[in-house]
């Protein structure tokens, strides 16, 4: 039976030096094994060995890294069983041992530091508490307010809130770090600092715990950075859904972030899930405050080029459209410059570019509205240009063939084609706006962001 061990230990200050564990599980001689540590969106592979026939040996956090304080997942590689240990790395030496070839928490044994108990012990106080307060409020519900034991369950759920508030107070002021682990692990069960059961008000607390309580070192080093920034994001654009909320709490983060290498990595992750969301006009709402920050270590990348290409304000890159000869696996073709200035050519007071692909979802409604609305905006004199990223010539010509407008390209390369490239764009459909001179003055992902922006002018 393949067994994985999560064993969770105290992290201790920085300004401790040594970064070793010494290993001794000598019913794995033999096992190849891997050690990662966690660094934001990234699990970085530090190590990678074989256990010796006397079963003993050390994981070593490289220099480049240290001092090192966050969690790391020891797993062995070349065993059946698997298994593994997710701890953390902490400002002294300890050592792990098992003679067992069947290891879990009765036999492991740990010297010079042992947080499991800890850790057990704090999941189960706050269980119990999450317990008494979920089981008085669906007793509650069950009900009439008018009901005597309608109060009763009504207080003692009042007085578990307390229980839960009291207990994370209790947190803050142990130093250990699994003290700070878990209110990270609760934010990923749906718990913030304060206990809720209406889903507007869990939200509500979600988003004030991430912006103004969490450590962002604490939550870099965790092994959830990203799937808590994707959680945040998805709150943002489908529960609060203003753009100028996202904005203010937006700088919250922007100005607790020193270190530019979280920085980067965070307006990466968050920027991604925007676009994946089709929320453009919230990348471009932050985009001014991310350029000026100092803090972007680099713009490579598809998602963080979206800061220096295509940027609402900017020309337009040109449109390179490429035509191709005989069959596609030929590789013969020739190409013509669009320039982006000359769009408006023949009356045209805008150009819309719509970024698509064939039987994507999202991008079928955006075409169907242009479709609909085809002869409302061609009056109001826009130019529409769509932009495939199929792959299969077939697919991409059956599409296009139902479209109204003229200007219809695909190169074939996918997403990955030169003008995907050139205006930074990451996910489809997105669509940009352009005025008669090639400047682009709006990017959009949906047909009524569209629709919107045509009757305010």
């Amino acid at each position: 039976m393949k067994y994985v061990i999560y064993i969770l230990c105290c992290f201790l200050p920085w300004g401790a030096v040594a970064q070793s564990i010494s290993m001794e599980f000598p019913a794995f001689a033999g096992k190849t094994y891997d050690l990662v540590i966690f660094q934001g969106s990234k699990a970085e592979k530090v190590q990678q060995d074989t256990i010796p026939q006397n079963g003993k040996f050390t994981l070593t956090i490289p220099e480049k890294y240290a001092p090192y304080t966050g969690m790391c997942r020891w797993l062995l590689t070349n065993s059946e069983t698997g298994g593994g240990i997710d701890m953390a790395i902490p400002g002294h030496d300890f050592a792990i041992s098992c003679l067992s070839d069947k290891p879990d928490n009765t036999n492991i044994v740990y010297t010079g530091f042992d947080a499991v108990n800890e850790l057990n012990r704090l999941h189960g106080e706050q269980q119990k508490i999450i317990d008494k307060y979920e089981v008085m409020s669906r007793a509650a519900q069950l009900y009439d307010k008018t009901h005597p034991l309608y109060a009763t369950f009504q207080n003692e759920k009042a007085v578990q809130a307390q229980a839960y508030e009291l207990f994370h107070e209790g947190l803050k002021q142990n130093s250990n770090y699994n003290a700070r682990f878990l209110p990270i692990v609760n934010l990923m069960q749906g718990y913030a600092h304060r206990i809720a059961d209406n889903d507007a008000e869990k939200g509500r607390l979600f988003n004030e715990f991430f912006t103004q309580k969490m450590s962002i070192q604490d939550l870099y080093v965790s092994g959830h950075w990203e799937g808590i920034i994707q959680s945040w994001v998805q709150y943002q654009a489908h529960v609060v859904n203003d753009k100028d909320k996202f904005a203010e709490d937006f700088k919250i983060l922007h100005d607790k972030m020193a270190n530019p290498i979280q920085y980067t990595d965070f307006v990466g992750k968050m920027t991604f899930f925007l676009t994946q969301y089709g929320k453009d006009d919230y990348v471009q709402a932050i985009a001014n405050k991310v350029i000026r920050s100092g803090k972007i270590t680099s713009y490579e990348g598809k998602t963080m080029e979206v800061y220096v290409k295509g940027m609402v304000g900017s020309q337009a890159p040109d449109l390179i459209i490429t035509e191709h000869i005989g069959q596609l696996e030929d590789h013969n073709h020739s190409t013509t410059v669009l320039k982006s200035s000359e769009l408006g050519a023949g009356g045209y007071s805008q150009t819309l570019l719509v970024f698509y692909q064939s039987g994507c979802g999202p991008c079928e409604q955006v075409i169907l509205g242009l479709q609909n609305n085809f002869k409302d905006l061609t009056a109001e004199s826009i130019r529409i240009l769509s932009i495939s990223s199929d792959v299969d010539e077939n697919v991409f010509k059956n599409t296009a063939a139902n479209f109204p407008w003229q200007d219809k390209y695909c190169d074939f390369e996918g997403i990955s084609g030169i003008n995907f490239k050139n205006y930074a764009v990451i996910g489809t459909p997105t669509m940009y706006l352009l005025d008669s001179k090639g400047i682009i003055v709006e990017k959009m992902a949906t047909i009524e962001q569209v629709l919107a922006w045509s009757k305010t002018r």
